[in-house]
């Protein structure tokens, strides 16, 4: 086998392996640590999911402070649990073949803007006033989110 390939053969060998978007060299360089960037945000989740599904009526008053008591949070909870696996099943399956996981990390970064702009819109619009310490932990926790999903892609398009 010849350690010299032509242009053309290189060309072929790209288009066959389009899915695999990031290279094996430095796909086993940032595994690791992509792995454990997706455990944290993982547990996050859970822990979020967890408090508002077992917890509603506090975890509305501290996440949500501009929300009145009419809202049922559980729907809220479990439509958004439902967005996140499907999602979170994507990048996960994306992760786990190196098959279009830049795309995968680009609609999770998008995924992850729309719910993080989809809360922080009602404190805009509300006004600062209502953030309470609860509430800065849990948009604390909306933000480090977003900030390990925006660090994946970043870490995948170099």
């Amino acid at each position: 086998m010849s350690a010299h390939i032509s242009e053309e053969e290189s060309d072929a060998l790209d288009a066959i392996q389009r899915h695999q978007e990031v290279s094996v060299a430095r796909w086993q360089r940032l595994k690791r640590r992509i792995l454990l960037r997706n455990i944290a945000l993982i547990v996050i989740l859970l822990v979020r999911a967890t408090a508002m599904i077992v917890l509603p009526d506090d975890y509305l008053k501290a996440a949500f402070p501009f929300l009145d008591d009419s809202v049922n949070l559980a729907n809220l909870a479990y439509s958004r649990l439902l967005i996140a696996l499907l999602f979170l099943t994507i990048y996960l399956y994306a992760f786990a073949t190196n098959r279009y996981f830049r795309s995968a990390s680009m609609l999770g970064v998008v995924v992850g803007v729309a719910l993080f702009w989809s809360d922080a819109g009602q404190y805009l619009t509300l006004g600062w006033g209502l953030f309470t310490i609860q509430s800065s932990i849990s948009f604390g926790a909306r933000i480090l989110t977003l900030t390990l999903l925006v660090m994946n892609y970043l870490d995948v398009r170099r």
